[in-house]
C-alpha cells in the first residue's frame, strides 16, 4: 500500500504528482492489471504435446551429454530439426 503525507505548505498538485510517482515506483498498478485477465489453459491436446516435446528434447540432452557434445548451440540446432521431425 502507497501511502504519502501532505508536507507542511505543499499543494494538492504536488502531492498527486508526488502519490503518481510513488505508486509508479511501487508497481502496484503493473501487477494490478496483470493479474485482471487470467492466462487462457492450455487444451488436453496443447498439453500432451508439450509433455511430448518435453520428453523428447530431455532424451535427446542426455543424448547429447553422453556423447559429449552437448552445448548451447548443439542443443538448439538439434532441437530445431527435431521440431521440423515430429511437427509438435
Amino acid at each position: 500500500m502507497v501511502e504519502v503525507k501532505r508536507k507542511p505548505n505543499e499543494s494538492m498538485g504536488s502531492l498527486l504528482r508526488r502519490f503518481s510517482r510513488f505508486v509508479q515506483q511501487s508497481g502496484v498498478l503493473v501487477r494490478k492489471k496483470s493479474l485482471k485477465y487470467r492466462p487462457k489453459k492450455l487444451t488436453e491436446r496443447q498439453e500432451k504435446n508439450k509433455a511430448i516435446m518435453g520428453m523428447h528434447l530431455r532424451k535427446l540432452r542426455q543424448n547429447l551429454e553422453k556423447l559429449g557434445k552437448y552445448n548451447e548451440d548443439t542443443f538448439d540446432e538439434a532441437k530445431r530439426r527435431l521440431k521440423q521431425e515430429v511437427e509438435l
